[in-house]
Protein backbone atom coordinates (compact mmCIF):
# COMPACT_ATOMS: atom_id res chain seq x y z
CA UNK A 1 0.00 0.00 0.00
CA UNK A 2 3.17 2.81 0.49
CA UNK A 3 4.19 1.58 -2.44
CA UNK A 4 1.48 2.16 -4.40
CA UNK A 5 1.09 5.61 -2.69
CA UNK A 6 4.79 6.55 -3.35
CA UNK A 7 4.37 5.55 -7.10
CA UNK A 8 1.48 7.91 -7.00
CA UNK A 9 2.78 10.89 -5.63
CA UNK A 10 5.93 10.57 -8.03
CA UNK A 11 3.22 10.16 -11.06
CA UNK A 12 1.52 13.41 -9.92
CA UNK A 13 4.71 15.32 -9.50
CA UNK A 14 6.55 14.31 -12.62
CA UNK A 15 3.40 14.82 -15.07
CA UNK A 16 3.59 18.82 -13.69
CA UNK A 17 7.62 18.94 -14.16
CA UNK A 18 6.95 18.59 -18.11
CA UNK A 19 5.01 22.24 -17.51
CA UNK A 20 7.01 25.72 -17.54
CA UNK A 21 6.00 28.84 -16.20
CA UNK A 22 2.70 29.97 -15.02
CA UNK A 23 1.10 26.49 -16.46
CA UNK A 24 3.54 24.77 -14.11
CA UNK A 25 3.26 26.85 -11.03
CA UNK A 26 -0.76 26.84 -11.20
CA UNK A 27 -0.59 23.30 -11.68
CA UNK A 28 1.86 22.70 -8.64
CA UNK A 29 -0.19 24.92 -6.23
CA UNK A 30 -3.43 23.71 -7.12
CA UNK A 31 -1.80 20.09 -6.59
CA UNK A 32 -0.57 21.48 -2.90
CA UNK A 33 -3.81 22.94 -2.15
CA UNK A 34 -5.74 19.35 -3.24
CA UNK A 35 -3.26 16.80 -1.97
CA UNK A 36 -1.92 17.38 1.88
CA UNK A 37 0.72 14.81 1.25
CA UNK A 38 2.25 16.52 -1.22
CA UNK A 39 1.87 19.99 -0.52
CA UNK A 40 4.92 20.91 1.06
CA UNK A 41 6.91 19.36 -2.02
CA UNK A 42 4.26 20.96 -4.54
CA UNK A 43 4.75 24.58 -2.91
CA UNK A 44 8.73 24.40 -2.86
CA UNK A 45 8.68 23.72 -6.83
CA UNK A 46 6.88 26.20 -6.82
CA UNK A 47 8.63 28.68 -5.43
CA UNK A 48 11.42 27.75 -7.26
CA UNK A 49 9.34 28.16 -10.57
CA UNK A 50 8.56 31.67 -9.64
CA UNK A 51 12.02 32.72 -9.03
CA UNK A 52 12.99 31.17 -12.22
CA UNK A 53 10.23 32.48 -14.86
CA UNK A 54 8.59 35.40 -13.06
CA UNK A 55 9.50 38.63 -10.84
CA UNK A 56 5.60 37.98 -9.01
CA UNK A 57 7.04 39.02 -5.44
CA UNK A 58 3.50 38.84 -3.91
CA UNK A 59 2.72 35.05 -5.60
CA UNK A 60 6.46 34.13 -3.98
CA UNK A 61 5.03 35.25 -0.25
CA UNK A 62 2.06 33.92 -0.38
CA UNK A 63 3.25 30.54 -1.37
CA UNK A 64 6.06 30.84 1.09
CA UNK A 65 3.37 31.68 3.84
CA UNK A 66 1.31 28.62 2.52
CA UNK A 67 4.64 26.22 2.90
CA UNK A 68 5.24 27.46 6.05
CA UNK A 69 1.77 26.86 7.74
CA UNK A 70 2.00 23.57 6.85
CA UNK A 71 5.57 23.04 7.88
CA UNK A 72 4.74 24.67 10.89
CA UNK A 73 1.57 22.47 11.82
CA UNK A 74 3.80 19.62 10.95
CA UNK A 75 6.79 20.48 13.37
CA UNK A 76 8.83 20.89 10.72
CA UNK A 77 11.42 23.72 10.07
CA UNK A 78 10.47 26.80 7.43
CA UNK A 79 11.41 28.02 4.65
CA UNK A 80 13.75 31.22 4.58
CA UNK A 81 12.45 33.74 2.40
CA UNK A 82 15.49 34.28 -0.72
CA UNK A 83 16.24 37.92 -0.11
CA UNK A 84 18.39 38.17 -2.64
CA UNK A 85 16.17 37.48 -5.15
CA UNK A 86 13.64 39.94 -3.23
CA UNK A 87 15.84 42.26 -3.68
CA UNK A 88 17.33 42.30 -7.51
CA UNK A 89 13.60 41.47 -8.53
CA UNK A 90 12.48 44.64 -6.89
CA UNK A 91 15.48 46.56 -8.62
CA UNK A 92 14.89 45.15 -12.05
CA UNK A 93 11.21 45.39 -12.06
CA UNK A 94 11.27 49.19 -10.86
CA UNK A 95 14.35 49.48 -13.59
CA UNK A 96 12.18 47.75 -16.36
CA UNK A 97 9.06 49.90 -15.50
CA UNK A 98 10.45 53.21 -15.53
CA UNK A 99 12.26 52.23 -18.95
CA UNK A 100 8.59 51.25 -20.58
CA UNK A 101 6.82 54.61 -19.28
CA UNK A 102 9.60 56.42 -20.73
CA UNK A 103 9.49 54.52 -24.07
CA UNK A 104 5.66 54.85 -23.72
CA UNK A 105 5.88 58.63 -23.16
CA UNK A 106 8.16 58.75 -25.93
CA UNK A 107 5.95 57.49 -29.12
CA UNK A 108 3.37 59.02 -27.48
CA UNK A 109 5.03 62.67 -27.60
CA UNK A 110 5.77 61.94 -31.09
CA UNK A 111 2.65 60.53 -32.22
CA UNK A 112 4.20 57.63 -33.30
CA UNK A 113 1.19 54.85 -33.41
CA UNK A 114 2.99 51.48 -34.06
CA UNK A 115 5.23 52.51 -31.68
CA UNK A 116 2.52 53.53 -28.62
CA UNK A 117 1.46 50.00 -29.37
CA UNK A 118 4.88 48.67 -29.09
CA UNK A 119 5.04 50.31 -25.76
CA UNK A 120 1.86 49.19 -24.19
CA UNK A 121 1.98 45.52 -25.61
CA UNK A 122 5.74 45.65 -23.99
CA UNK A 123 4.12 47.07 -20.52
CA UNK A 124 1.35 44.28 -20.47
CA UNK A 125 4.08 41.41 -20.67
CA UNK A 126 5.85 43.47 -17.88
CA UNK A 127 2.84 43.27 -15.60
CA UNK A 128 2.49 39.66 -16.58
CA UNK A 129 5.68 39.00 -15.35
CA UNK A 130 5.27 40.63 -12.08
CA UNK A 131 1.80 38.89 -11.78
CA UNK A 132 -0.26 42.24 -12.04
CA UNK A 133 -2.62 40.64 -14.54
CA UNK A 134 -5.11 43.65 -14.07
CA UNK A 135 -2.58 46.21 -15.43
CA UNK A 136 -1.62 43.18 -17.80
CA UNK A 137 -5.13 43.27 -19.41
CA UNK A 138 -5.58 47.25 -19.37
CA UNK A 139 -1.92 47.56 -21.30
CA UNK A 140 -2.77 44.84 -24.15
CA UNK A 141 -6.47 46.22 -24.40
CA UNK A 142 -4.49 49.94 -24.97
CA UNK A 143 -2.07 48.17 -27.40
CA UNK A 144 -4.85 46.65 -29.16
CA UNK A 145 -6.48 50.47 -29.69
CA UNK A 146 -3.44 51.11 -31.89
CA UNK A 147 -2.84 47.73 -34.05
CA UNK A 148 -2.72 48.35 -37.46
CA UNK A 149 -3.37 45.49 -38.90
CA UNK A 150 -4.60 41.50 -38.40
CA UNK A 151 -1.56 40.26 -37.58
CA UNK A 152 -1.30 42.77 -34.10
CA UNK A 153 -5.08 41.60 -33.50
CA UNK A 154 -3.80 38.13 -33.28
CA UNK A 155 -0.54 38.49 -31.36
CA UNK A 156 -2.51 40.55 -28.79
CA UNK A 157 -5.69 38.01 -28.74
CA UNK A 158 -3.23 35.26 -27.23
CA UNK A 159 -2.01 37.77 -25.01
CA UNK A 160 -5.39 38.25 -23.43
CA UNK A 161 -6.19 34.82 -23.57
CA UNK A 162 -2.87 33.55 -21.19
CA UNK A 163 -3.67 36.33 -19.00
CA UNK A 164 -7.24 34.65 -18.78
CA UNK A 165 -5.47 30.84 -18.28
CA UNK A 166 -2.84 32.60 -15.94
CA UNK A 167 -5.87 33.68 -13.44
CA UNK A 168 -7.57 30.30 -14.02
CA UNK A 169 -10.63 31.82 -15.48
CA UNK A 170 -11.94 29.47 -17.73
CA UNK A 171 -15.04 31.03 -18.82
CA UNK A 172 -13.20 34.51 -19.81
CA UNK A 173 -10.08 32.23 -21.46
CA UNK A 174 -12.62 30.30 -23.95
CA UNK A 175 -14.59 34.17 -24.80
CA UNK A 176 -10.66 34.96 -25.37
CA UNK A 177 -10.31 32.00 -27.86
CA UNK A 178 -13.15 32.87 -29.69
CA UNK A 179 -11.53 36.67 -30.40
CA UNK A 180 -8.70 34.97 -31.38
CA UNK A 181 -10.07 32.31 -33.48
CA UNK A 182 -11.33 35.43 -35.37
CA UNK A 183 -8.09 37.16 -35.48
CA UNK A 184 -6.51 34.14 -37.12
CA UNK A 185 -9.16 33.90 -39.36
CA UNK A 186 -8.52 37.52 -40.31
CA UNK A 187 -5.23 37.55 -40.67
CA UNK A 188 -5.61 34.31 -43.26
CA UNK A 189 -7.92 36.50 -45.29
CA UNK A 190 -5.55 39.59 -45.39
CA UNK A 191 -2.25 38.52 -45.42
CA UNK A 192 0.44 36.59 -47.86
CA UNK A 193 1.95 33.82 -46.39
CA UNK A 194 5.76 33.85 -47.11
CA UNK A 195 7.18 30.72 -48.01
CA UNK A 196 8.13 28.52 -45.18
CA UNK A 197 11.06 26.45 -46.17
CA UNK A 198 11.17 24.48 -49.26
CA UNK A 199 6.92 24.13 -49.05
CA UNK A 200 4.72 26.43 -51.56
CA UNK A 201 1.06 25.71 -50.26
CA UNK A 202 -1.82 27.74 -48.54
CA UNK A 203 -2.39 27.37 -44.78
CA UNK A 204 -5.36 24.38 -43.99
CA UNK A 205 -8.38 25.58 -44.50
CA UNK A 206 -7.36 28.59 -46.42
CA UNK A 207 -7.61 29.35 -50.11
CA UNK A 208 -4.77 31.77 -49.60
CA UNK A 209 -1.45 31.21 -52.02
CA UNK A 210 1.79 31.73 -51.24
CA UNK A 211 3.53 34.56 -52.51
CA UNK A 212 6.74 34.10 -54.60
CA UNK A 213 7.54 37.81 -53.90
CA UNK A 214 10.08 39.18 -51.12
CA UNK A 215 7.95 39.81 -47.50
CA UNK A 216 8.39 41.19 -44.60
CA UNK A 217 10.60 39.09 -41.71
CA UNK A 218 7.63 39.82 -39.77
CA UNK A 219 5.23 38.32 -41.10
CA UNK A 220 3.70 34.83 -39.98
CA UNK A 221 4.21 31.88 -41.58
CA UNK A 222 2.27 28.91 -42.66
CA UNK A 223 3.59 27.30 -39.61
CA UNK A 224 3.32 30.33 -37.29
CA UNK A 225 -0.48 30.24 -38.29
CA UNK A 226 -0.89 26.42 -37.73
CA UNK A 227 0.78 26.76 -34.23
CA UNK A 228 -1.11 29.51 -33.32
CA UNK A 229 -4.59 28.19 -34.51
CA UNK A 230 -3.75 24.73 -32.47
CA UNK A 231 -2.42 26.65 -29.48
CA UNK A 232 -5.99 28.35 -29.26
CA UNK A 233 -7.85 24.97 -30.53
CA UNK A 234 -6.32 23.50 -26.90
CA UNK A 235 -7.56 26.34 -24.88
CA UNK A 236 -11.05 25.49 -26.19
CA UNK A 237 -10.84 22.15 -25.12
CA UNK A 238 -9.19 22.79 -21.98
CA UNK A 239 -11.96 25.07 -20.98
CA UNK A 240 -14.26 23.25 -22.10
CA UNK A 241 -12.95 20.66 -20.09
CA UNK A 242 -13.23 22.83 -16.98
CA UNK A 243 -16.84 23.98 -17.62
CA UNK A 244 -18.35 20.60 -18.41
CA UNK A 245 -18.69 20.35 -21.72
CA UNK A 246 -17.32 17.03 -22.52
CA UNK A 247 -18.61 16.94 -25.99
CA UNK A 248 -17.31 19.90 -27.16
CA UNK A 249 -13.97 19.34 -25.53
CA UNK A 250 -13.16 16.18 -26.91
CA UNK A 251 -14.12 17.75 -30.53
CA UNK A 252 -10.84 20.23 -29.55
CA UNK A 253 -9.10 17.21 -28.51
CA UNK A 254 -9.20 15.71 -31.75
CA UNK A 255 -8.47 18.41 -33.44
CA UNK A 256 -5.07 19.41 -32.07
CA UNK A 257 -4.46 15.78 -32.54
CA UNK A 258 -0.82 14.30 -31.36
CA UNK A 259 1.02 17.98 -30.85
CA UNK A 260 2.12 19.65 -28.08
CA UNK A 261 0.57 22.90 -28.12
CA UNK A 262 2.96 25.45 -26.85
CA UNK A 263 6.78 25.02 -25.51
CA UNK A 264 7.98 27.33 -28.76
CA UNK A 265 9.27 30.41 -29.68
CA UNK A 266 8.76 31.20 -25.56
CA UNK A 267 4.96 30.16 -25.39
CA UNK A 268 3.81 27.81 -22.61
CA UNK A 269 2.97 24.08 -22.76
CA UNK A 270 -0.79 24.42 -22.15
CA UNK A 271 -1.02 20.59 -21.79
CA UNK A 272 1.47 17.69 -22.74
CA UNK A 273 0.37 14.54 -25.12
CA UNK A 274 -0.38 12.36 -21.99
CA UNK A 275 -2.32 14.63 -20.37
CA UNK A 276 -4.51 15.38 -23.77
CA UNK A 277 -4.91 11.09 -24.05
CA UNK A 278 -6.01 11.15 -20.61
CA UNK A 279 -8.45 14.02 -21.36
CA UNK A 280 -9.88 12.91 -24.69
CA UNK A 281 -10.34 9.35 -23.06
CA UNK A 282 -12.50 10.26 -20.17
CA UNK A 283 -14.07 12.42 -22.31
CA UNK A 284 -14.86 9.75 -24.99
CA UNK A 285 -15.60 7.26 -22.73
CA UNK A 286 -18.41 9.75 -21.19
CA UNK A 287 -19.83 10.78 -24.62
CA UNK A 288 -19.46 8.36 -27.45
CA UNK A 289 -21.01 5.00 -27.71
CA UNK A 290 -19.07 1.74 -28.81
CA UNK A 291 -18.99 2.60 -32.77
CA UNK A 292 -17.96 5.95 -32.04
CA UNK A 293 -15.32 5.02 -29.55
CA UNK A 294 -13.44 2.74 -32.42
CA UNK A 295 -14.03 5.93 -35.08
CA UNK A 296 -12.93 8.42 -33.24
CA UNK A 297 -10.33 7.89 -30.88
CA UNK A 298 -8.97 4.00 -31.38
CA UNK A 299 -8.90 4.08 -35.19
CA UNK A 300 -8.34 7.42 -35.76
CA UNK A 301 -4.97 7.88 -37.36
CA UNK A 302 -4.24 11.46 -36.34
CA UNK A 303 -5.17 10.33 -33.19
CA UNK A 304 -3.26 7.21 -32.97
CA UNK A 305 0.02 8.93 -31.90
CA UNK A 306 -1.84 10.32 -28.79
CA UNK A 307 -2.71 6.78 -27.79
CA UNK A 308 0.40 5.14 -28.37
CA UNK A 309 1.72 7.75 -25.45
CA UNK A 310 -0.10 5.92 -22.83
CA UNK A 311 -0.79 2.50 -24.50
CA UNK A 312 -2.93 1.49 -21.06
CA UNK A 313 -5.47 3.98 -22.14
CA UNK A 314 -6.12 2.54 -25.23
CA UNK A 315 -6.17 -0.87 -23.54
CA UNK A 316 -8.89 1.13 -21.67
CA UNK A 317 -10.91 1.90 -24.37
CA UNK A 318 -11.07 -1.48 -25.78
CA UNK A 319 -11.92 -3.13 -22.45
CA UNK A 320 -14.81 -0.69 -22.50
CA UNK A 321 -16.27 -1.41 -25.96
CA UNK A 322 -15.71 -5.05 -25.23
CA UNK A 323 -18.39 -5.43 -21.82
CA UNK A 324 -15.21 -5.78 -19.44
CA UNK A 325 -16.17 -3.19 -17.53
CA UNK A 326 -14.36 -4.49 -14.18
CA UNK A 327 -11.01 -3.39 -15.01
CA UNK A 328 -12.05 -0.01 -16.36
CA UNK A 329 -13.74 0.92 -13.48
CA UNK A 330 -10.75 -0.47 -11.46
CA UNK A 331 -7.84 1.47 -13.76
CA UNK A 332 -10.27 4.85 -13.25
CA UNK A 333 -10.79 4.10 -9.48
CA UNK A 334 -6.86 3.68 -9.38
CA UNK A 335 -6.47 7.27 -11.38
CA UNK A 336 -8.92 9.22 -9.55
CA UNK A 337 -5.73 11.17 -7.50
CA UNK A 338 -4.47 12.00 -10.32
CA UNK A 339 -8.27 13.19 -11.73
CA UNK A 340 -9.05 14.94 -8.52
CA UNK A 341 -5.77 16.70 -8.32
CA UNK A 342 -5.81 17.86 -12.11
CA UNK A 343 -6.24 21.97 -12.12
CA UNK A 344 -9.49 21.19 -15.22
CA UNK A 345 -10.87 17.89 -14.11
CA UNK A 346 -11.16 18.71 -10.42
CA UNK A 347 -14.39 19.60 -10.38
CA UNK A 348 -15.91 17.60 -13.02
CA UNK A 349 -14.47 14.12 -11.90
CA UNK A 350 -17.31 13.57 -9.92
CA UNK A 351 -19.48 13.92 -12.81
CA UNK A 352 -17.34 12.34 -15.42
CA UNK A 353 -17.23 9.00 -13.01
CA UNK A 354 -21.63 8.95 -12.95
CA UNK A 355 -21.64 9.40 -17.06
CA UNK A 356 -19.14 6.69 -17.63
CA UNK A 357 -21.17 4.40 -15.04
CA UNK A 358 -24.17 5.77 -17.12
CA UNK A 359 -23.31 4.67 -20.17
CA UNK A 360 -21.34 1.14 -19.56
CA UNK A 361 -25.02 0.29 -17.67
CA UNK A 362 -26.96 1.36 -20.78
CA UNK A 363 -24.49 -0.30 -22.80
CA UNK A 364 -24.33 -3.83 -20.94
CA UNK A 365 -27.76 -3.94 -19.96
CA UNK A 366 -29.34 -2.49 -23.45
CA UNK A 367 -29.32 -5.95 -25.24
CA UNK A 368 -31.25 -7.76 -22.22
CA UNK A 369 -35.00 -8.23 -21.66
CA UNK A 370 -33.63 -9.35 -17.75
CA UNK A 371 -30.52 -9.65 -16.50
CA UNK A 372 -29.10 -11.17 -13.38
CA UNK A 373 -27.75 -8.88 -11.19
CA UNK A 374 -25.28 -11.39 -9.30
CA UNK A 375 -23.61 -11.96 -13.23
CA UNK A 376 -23.68 -7.79 -13.67
CA UNK A 377 -21.93 -7.73 -10.24
CA UNK A 378 -19.16 -9.45 -11.71
CA UNK A 379 -19.08 -7.72 -14.84
CA UNK A 380 -18.77 -4.36 -13.52
CA UNK A 381 -16.92 -5.25 -9.99
CA UNK A 382 -19.26 -3.68 -7.86
CA UNK A 383 -21.09 -4.86 -4.39
CA UNK A 384 -24.48 -5.74 -5.11
CA UNK A 385 -25.73 -2.57 -2.92
CA UNK A 386 -23.92 -0.23 -5.53
CA UNK A 387 -25.10 -1.76 -8.53
CA UNK A 388 -28.18 -1.70 -6.98
CA UNK A 389 -28.10 1.72 -6.03
CA UNK A 390 -26.90 2.73 -9.53
CA UNK A 391 -29.57 0.88 -11.20
CA UNK A 392 -32.10 2.87 -9.17
CA UNK A 393 -30.89 6.12 -10.16
CA UNK A 394 -30.55 4.90 -14.27
CA UNK A 395 -33.97 3.73 -13.98
CA UNK A 396 -35.31 7.09 -11.89
CA UNK A 397 -33.30 9.22 -14.78
CA UNK A 398 -35.17 7.12 -17.87
CA UNK A 399 -31.82 6.10 -19.27
CA UNK A 400 -33.51 2.43 -18.35
CA UNK A 401 -36.68 1.39 -18.89
CA UNK A 402 -37.75 -1.52 -16.40
CA UNK A 403 -37.79 -2.54 -12.98
CA UNK A 404 -35.78 -4.43 -10.29
CA UNK A 405 -37.14 -7.71 -8.90
CA UNK A 406 -34.85 -8.08 -5.88
CA UNK A 407 -36.36 -11.28 -4.40
CA UNK A 408 -35.12 -12.80 -7.45
CA UNK A 409 -31.95 -11.04 -8.07
CA UNK A 410 -33.29 -9.65 -11.80
CA UNK A 411 -33.90 -6.53 -13.47
CA UNK A 412 -36.84 -6.85 -15.87
CA UNK A 413 -36.41 -4.33 -18.97
CA UNK A 414 -38.61 -3.20 -21.61
CA UNK A 415 -37.92 -2.11 -24.83
CA UNK A 416 -40.34 -0.12 -27.03
CA UNK A 417 -39.44 -1.64 -30.73
CA UNK A 418 -39.58 0.76 -33.63
CA UNK A 419 -42.64 1.66 -35.20
CA UNK A 420 -42.62 1.64 -39.30
CA UNK A 421 -43.51 5.33 -38.86
CA UNK A 422 -41.24 5.78 -36.33
CA UNK A 423 -38.18 4.09 -38.43
CA UNK A 424 -39.46 6.04 -41.49
CA UNK A 425 -39.10 9.10 -39.89
CA UNK A 426 -35.59 8.11 -38.71
CA UNK A 427 -34.47 7.63 -42.13
CA UNK A 428 -36.21 10.92 -43.22
CA UNK A 429 -34.06 12.85 -40.67
CA UNK A 430 -31.12 11.39 -41.48
CA UNK A 431 -31.14 11.51 -45.51
CA UNK A 432 -31.95 15.07 -44.27
CA UNK A 433 -28.67 15.65 -42.41
CA UNK A 434 -26.47 14.27 -44.98
CA UNK A 435 -28.55 16.17 -47.46
CA UNK A 436 -27.22 19.36 -45.33
CA UNK A 437 -24.10 18.25 -44.67
CA UNK A 438 -23.49 17.69 -48.03
CA UNK A 439 -25.01 21.67 -48.91
CA UNK A 440 -23.07 23.22 -46.54
CA UNK A 441 -19.74 21.72 -47.43
CA UNK A 442 -20.50 22.75 -51.30
CA UNK A 443 -21.20 25.98 -49.92
CA UNK A 444 -17.62 26.50 -48.41
CA UNK A 445 -16.09 25.17 -51.37
CA UNK A 446 -17.03 27.91 -53.19
CA UNK A 447 -16.56 29.91 -50.51
CA UNK A 448 -12.31 28.80 -50.67
CA UNK A 449 -12.68 29.27 -54.43
CA UNK A 450 -13.78 32.97 -53.78
CA UNK A 451 -10.98 33.57 -51.57
CA UNK A 452 -13.51 33.83 -48.73
CA UNK A 453 -13.22 32.15 -45.14
CA UNK A 454 -16.21 31.58 -42.49
CA UNK A 455 -15.04 31.49 -39.40
CA UNK A 456 -16.16 28.06 -37.26
CA UNK A 457 -18.76 29.39 -34.41
CA UNK A 458 -17.04 28.01 -31.01
CA UNK A 459 -19.69 28.82 -28.30
CA UNK A 460 -19.88 26.57 -24.86
CA UNK A 461 -22.87 23.74 -25.84
CA UNK A 462 -24.63 22.01 -23.28
CA UNK A 463 -23.58 18.54 -22.23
Amino acid sequence: MANNQTEMSFELINRILHYKGRQAINRLRFLAQASPSLSLAAYELALQTITQSTWDIPLYKETLTAYNKIATANDLPPLAANQEWLDNTQTETSLSLARLENDLKHNTTNLIKDGIRTSYQELGKHYRRVGDLANAHRAFSKAREHATNALHAAELSLASLDLALDAENFKLAHSHAAKAQAGLDSLLGSLELKPNGTKNKPAAGSSLQLSSLPSDPKDPTEKDIERWTERVNLVYALTSLAQGDFGGALRYFLKVGGREAGGDDGEELLATVADIAMYATLCGLAHLDRQQLKEQLIDRLEFRSVLDSEPRLRQILKLFRENKYREVFEYLSMSLPVYQTDLYLYEQTERLMGLIQERAIGQYFGSFSAARLGRACEVFGWSMEGLEGRLEKSIRAGQLVGKLDLANGVLLLQHTPLTRQALLQDVHQSATHIHSQSAAALFRLKLISADLLVAESHSVSAS
